[in-house]
């Protein structure tokens, strides 16, 4: 204490004084002051979130219920503020204050912590920690309802990811939010079910709803006054109706007869769109759709999709309908409903989306041969024609697909098709800014293709011109519906004229093979075996490459198929001499004509060339090329009948492979009335000849017609067939001569192959088979320079020969008949040329180190008795006309060098 002014050296010093004592040494009694610990509220200015967030600390109950209630304010109004309040701390402080023992205080840290889930950022951490367990405890009853309701609101947003709603469906949360549906609070209502649509994403939970007996809660809101709660439980009913056992217990609550009702209602018509969506997945049930056929709900559906003034609500009921239909047994039910003529109305209206949703529902309807008459019959052809002329590419490119439909195996559509004009349409749609429209617009073309009129009139609409667009098109589907298009159309004369006009058509198509798309191949093999029957087609698939490109995919495992085998025959059919080439061996019904060579096989990785190719190489030291190539004389045709004569010498013609498919096209034959007029004759074996004008008489004796004898009626009918002739090999051989012209080779002509021709065709009249070949084989002995035995065959010296004729033509390309010494291969190569030309049956087959040999089949027969035909290799070396059985000892050693 200050007394008189004057300080005590103790307080001075800052020391404290020593009790006072009395004068005898005794301590004076100090007075006692009582210590009130009462504090007068204090009331605080809270400026700031940071002050507020430092209040979640207190220990008082009262300040927590402030602060939270403040927080609650500031967080609710934007995200922001959510996130600043989460990076002050304030996210954990709530979660620990939602565990607090007094109500309230846990109520109001529930509603802060709850809207704080509704940022991503937030959620991201709350993921980390271990939370959700406890706030599915405060969804039981017990706790307020504001605890319940901001839970569940917490529950909603924190679902939204999708091992959030694993983690809590494991936890059981269904039954506390299916009793929480049942509240009358709408809040609680719309946060319960939107947690429960989140939750059903996961399929398990959908059977999960269905054991706890809550889709008739979920149901029992459809018809809420609030439009939020409608829509959601709409999508709840959307995704529990995927399962069939909960559509059973939707038909048996009577959930479809609801549904069907809710959609009635003008008054909640802002909803109709998402019951519609519901509906959806109902009506692809057959049950469920029955049902609502019986109950007169489907009527009352279609009268409502042709009567509702909202689009969106009649694009959803056509989507609806469209994906019903899907099943075959609805589309029935739909047909008796007359829901196609709906659709048609709809395509009527201005509004694209509605017209698109229709499209697509016709597209599928048309699957159906019986609704494809129907769609007709109200005017559904010409009514699509029209949106396939529209603005919007969505609508045409929907429209064509139905239209691809509406075509396919039904030539009424395709006729009215064409009356409405749609034709032109569709070729301009080649050209549209959506792969897929091409892509619908080639399958169109491709079903009218079935119809001969109408193909005649697409491809004089310039059908193949505008197939360059989606031949070209980086969607794998137009390409391959381009490809498919010309397969369909490759059939006709007049598009393959086109397709040679328009060169690109080939070098795109062979790139297709090349597609790792297997529709693409598949399509691109198939159009080439198809127009591979055009000989200049085909030189040109060959000159792009297609061959070498098919032999890769024949050689993998994963993309190799019967469309690429095929492919491969059909390009080697129809040029021999690369069939020769590649694969050794050329059948029977591989008849040789005018520019077919040997340029020897192509091994692995090697490449065939073409004539001009190797016409334009320097004479080398390699093996000659032999080429057939003898035009300027009529050439002499040889067919083969059926007749019932007998069979001389126990040898009979039988045919050789049974594979006609895959053969090349031969000179189309003349009939018989002109064959008599221009006097022919017929052996034993059935064949028939045109007898050269000017041959003498044959080595038996034999004399040919007299041409004297003729009139001169059939003198001139064997000139027109001597004419016809010529034209036809003149076509045939149109691609050889222009690939020639181009490349600036031009073959000449072999007068010596042509004097072969003339020499035989007398020797072998009138006399059977076997003797046929053995003749044959005799001649090609004697022009290759006779007879040589097996020792002989090493010193016969005929390659000095064959460079001789290479120096002499300055060419490695040597004509067949100027060759006078051969041995096996140039000997077979004779043989079958020779032999194609007069009828008779063979192979040429190619062995090791230049052995080549030709097979027959022949059959046996004794008296009456016929034994089967067998396989024999013509001798034409060591002992000319000997048949050797095939696989005999004999056949090894004239095949194989020893």
């Amino acid at each position: 204490m200050v007394k008189g002014g004057k300080v005590s050296s103790s307080a001075a010093t800052g020391k404290t004084p020593a009790p006072n004592t009395a004068k005898g040494g005794k301590p004076r009694q100090q007075e006692e002051k009582a210590i009130d610990e009462t504090f007068e509220p204090l009331k605080l200015d809270v400026k700031g979130a940071q002050t507020a967030v430092v209040c979640l600390r207190s220990t008082e109950d009262t300040v927590l219920i402030r602060a939270c209630d403040s927080l609650f304010k500031f967080a609710d109004k934007s995200d922001g503020n959510k996130l600043m309040l989460h990076e002050m701390g304030a996210t954990d402080i709530l979660f620990t204050l939602t565990h607090h023992e007094n109500p309230i205080v846990q109520r109001n840290a529930t509603m802060v912590f709850g809207v704080m889930a509704a940022h991503p950022d937030i959620r991201r951490h709350l993921r980390k920690i271990d939370c959700i367990p406890h706030m599915i405890s405060l969804l039981s009853p017990e706790h307020e309802q504001l605890t319940n309701e901001f839970s569940v609101y917490w529950l909603r947003y924190m679902c939204n990811d999708y091992s959030t709603k694993s983690q809590v469906l494991q936890l059981n949360v269904l039954q506390p939010l299916i009793r929480l549906i049942n509240e009358t609070d709408p809040d609680i209502k719309f946060n319960s079910l939107s947690t429960v649509d989140h939750i059903l994403d996961d399929f398990n939970a959908r059977s999960l709803i269905r054991e706890l007996n809550g889709i008739e809660p979920i149901l029992n809101n459809l018809k809420s006054e609030y439009p939020q709660i409608t829509e959601t439980v709409c999508n709840c009913i959307q995704k529990l109706a995927t399962d069939p056992f909960n559509r059973a217990v939707i038909r048996d609550i009577g959930g479809l007869d609801r549904m069907i009702d809710f959609i009635g209602l003008d008054e909640t018509k802002d909803v109709h769109v998402h019951c519609l969506n519901a509906l959806a997945n109902l009506l692809e049930d057959t049950e469920c759709l029955d049902l609502i056929q019986s109950n007169g709900g489907l009527k009352r559906l279609m009268q409502f999709v042709q009567d509702s003034v909202v689009p969106a609500v009649q694009a959803a009921a056509a989507k609806a309908i469209g994906r019903a239909a899907r099943k075959p047994q609805n589309r029935k039910i739909f047909a008796e409903q007359d829901a196609e003529r709906a659709m048609v109305f709809l395509l009527l209206g201005d509004n694209d989306e509605v017209r698109i949703a229709a499209c697509q529902a016709l597209a599928v309807m048309a699957e159906s041969m019986l609704s494809r008459e129907t769609i007709r019959n109200n005017d559904g052809i010409l009514t699509l024609v029209q949106m396939m002329q529209k603005d919007n590419p969505r609508l045409r490119e929907f429209s064509t697909l139905a239209m691809s439909n509406l075509t396919q195996s039904n030539p009424n559509n395709i006729r009215e098709l064409q009356d409405q004009g749609g034709l032109e349409v569709l070729i301009r749609l080649l050209n549209d800014e959506k792969d897929t429209t091409k892509a619908y617009a080639c399958v169109t073309l491709a079903n009218c293709s079935t119809d001969q009129v109408v193909r005649t009139n697409i491809l004089e609409k310039g059908l193949i011109k505008n197939l360059l667009v989606p031949l070209q098109a980086s969607y794998e589907l137009a390409q391959a519906k381009a490809a498919m298009v010309l397969s369909a159309y490759g059939i006709d004369q007049k598009a393959r004229e086109d397709i040679i006009n328009n060169q690109p058509i080939i070098p795109h198509l062979v790139s297709l093979l090349k597609s790792n798309h297997d529709e693409v191949r598949r399509n691109a093999c198939f159009a080439i075996s198809v127009l591979c029957i055009e000989q200049a087609i085909a030189i040109e698939i060959l000159r792009h490459g297609a061959l070498e490109i098919v032999r890769d995919l024949n050689t993998s495992e994963s993309r190799k198929s019967k469309f690429t085998e095929m492919a491969l025959q059909k390009i080697l059919d129809s040029h021999l001499s690369a069939k020769y080439s590649y694969l050794g061996r050329l059948e029977s019904n591989n008849i040789t004509t005018d520019g077919f060579y040997d340029m020897g096989p192509v091994r692995d990785g090697g490449t065939f060339l073409t004539i001009e190719e190797l016409a334009a190489e320097e004479v080398n030291d390699r093996r000659p090329i032999l080429l057939l190539y003898a035009p300027e004389k009529n050439v002499t045709q040889w067919t083969t009948t059926t007749t019932g004569g007998s069979y001389d010498d126990d040898i009979s013609r039988v045919p050789f492979s049974s594979d006609d498919n895959l053969s090349t096209s031969v000179t189309a034959m003349k009939s018989s009335e002109s064959k008599e007029k221009i006097g022919t004759t017929t052996t034993t074996t059935g064949r028939t000849a045109k007898t050269p004008k000017s041959s003498g008489k044959d080595k038996d004796g034999r004399s040919s017609v007299d041409q004297s004898s003729r009139s001169k009626k059939d003198k001139t009918s064997d000139k027109r067939d001597v004419s016809e002739d010529k034209k036809h090999t003149e076509k045939d051989l149109s691609g050889v001569t222009s690939s020639n012209s181009k490349s600036g080779y031009k073959p000449t002509a072999d007068p010596d192959f042509q004097m072969y021709l003339e020499e035989i065709q007398p020797q072998i009249i009138r006399v059977p088979l076997s003797e046929q070949i053995s003749t044959l084989a005799r001649f090609v002995s004697e022009k290759m320079g006779g007879t040589i035995s097996p020792d002989d065959v090493a010193t016969f010296g005929y390659e000095v020969a064959m460079n001789q004729l290479k120096a002499e033509l300055h060419s490695n390309v040597i004509p067949i008949g100027r060759v006078r010494k051969g041995i096996h291969a140039q000997r077979a190569f004779l043989f079958k040329t020779l032999a194609d030309r007069l009828g008779i049956p063979c192979t040429l087959t190619r062995g090791n180190y230049n052995r080549a040999w030709n097979e027959v089949i022949l059959g046996e027969s004794s008296g009456s008795v016929r034994y089967p035909a067998k396989t024999w290799i013509v001798d034409i070396l060591h002992e000319p006309g000997r048949l050797i059985l095939a696989n005999s000892s004999d056949a090894r050693i004239y095949t194989i060098l020893s």
